[in-house]
């Protein structure tokens, strides 16, 4: 007979420092899961440690909550639901769990993560030559290739395709428009041989990003080798990298362009039109062009939450006298720091 996990669910919380409405963890008798664990505590384990142990093997589940002993003397409690789930079967929902695993975006997350993933998955399948994303169309979705190739193609001034690569079996396209909605930089052509893959559309990705901002961070990475790809590889690019805030945070496009090493202009607008300038060299912030003090109006814009954003990438130094020569890393440090002292509720 195979071995029951239990899943404990926290049903009610009040004043619990470590869990919230619908976290729990996932106990695989005698261990924890912590690949299917939100958060662990020593004191709600050992409560319901007991129950687990007599429903792994073959008891009723207790129709009623289980309430902690709590802590903070009392004040601090939560109450669990206990759940018996068979041992998982592989399937379809694996397949694709696997195939997502090969996103860099999704390799490292969770598998409780990419189970919100796999009821999203679309199976997609495109005909010899048929056209998946139009250049310069609005962009729908990310899709991870299974089988087949596909071309990549840009017009030239002249209108004439300019082949920038070939994808194959493993590798996706369409990430870019799930980050900001922008129409597509590039044709994707199914090659000689039917194209088959899994796609989620850019409604259902804005949701899983919406209850996951954990994944900003595998965005942030994105953008980085986006913002490298445009000046090394396709140097007759010039519509630079475009974007939107709601996706990508002010810190996290600072540092993208930071590790990379990018040399260029960074345009930001916010919705009520106020608007800077960055100019990068190698990585480093030159110059900043602001309504006020240069300084303050970068400290200010890491609050920012709106607006949008366009990186122009330039070969070599910025052709602009360079007024910033405090450390990037160490303007970052510092507007964080700022923001925990003006928020220490978050503290």
């Amino acid at each position: 007979m195979a071995r029951r996990r239990i899943r404990i669910k926290t049903v009610e919380t009040h004043d619990c420092p470590i869990y919230r409405t619908g976290s729990g963890f996932l106990m695989n008798l005698p261990e924890v899961d912590l690949d299917e664990t939100d958060a662990l505590c020593a004191i709600a384990v050992s409560d319901v440690l007991p129950w687990a142990i007599k429903v792994a093997a073959g008891g009723d589940v207790p129709e009623r909550p289980l309430l902690c002993r709590g802590c903070r003397g009392g004040r601090a409690q939560a109450s669990f639901q206990l759940e018996a789930l068979a041992a998982p079967v592989p399937g379809p929902t694996t397949m694709r769990l696997s195939s997502l695993r090969v996103i860099p975006m999704f390799a490292s997350l969770p598998e409780r993560q990419l189970d919100k993933l796999a009821p999203m998955l679309q199976t997609v399948e495109y005909a010899p030559g048929a056209d998946i994303i139009t250049f310069g169309q609005p962009g729908e979705a990310l899709t991870v290739i299974k089988s087949g190739e596909v071309a990549v193609l840009k017009p030239d001034d002249d209108g004439n395709e300019k082949l920038l690569g070939i994808l194959t079996a493993g590798e996706c396209f369409g990430e870019m428009s799930l980050l900001t909605g922008d129409p597509c930089s590039a044709t994707i052509r199914a090659r000689d041989e039917p194209v088959r893959g899994l796609s989620i559309s850019k409604q259902d990705f804005d949701s899983l990003l919406s209850r996951n901002p954990e994944l900003s961070r595998y965005f942030s990475k994105l953008l980085a080798f986006r913002l490298n790809q445009t000046s090394n590889q396709f140097t007759d690019q010039t519509d630079g990298v475009n974007g939107d805030l709601t996706m990508i945070g002010p810190a996290e496009l600072v540092q993208a362009i930071t590790v990379t090493d990018r040399s260029g202009t960074l345009e930001i607008e916010r919705d009520d039109g106020v608007a800077l300038v960055f100019t990068f060299g190698n990585g480093q912030i030159w110059h900043i062009e602001a309504p006020g003090d240069p300084l303050e109006s970068f400290y200010d814009f890491m609050k920012w939450t709106r607006g949008r954003f366009k990186f122009d990438p330039v070969e070599g130094d910025p052709d602009v006298e360079r007024t910033v020569h405090k450390d990037t890393t160490s303007l970052l440090l510092e507007g964080m720091r700022r923001m925990d002292e003006a928020d220490p509720v978050a503290n």
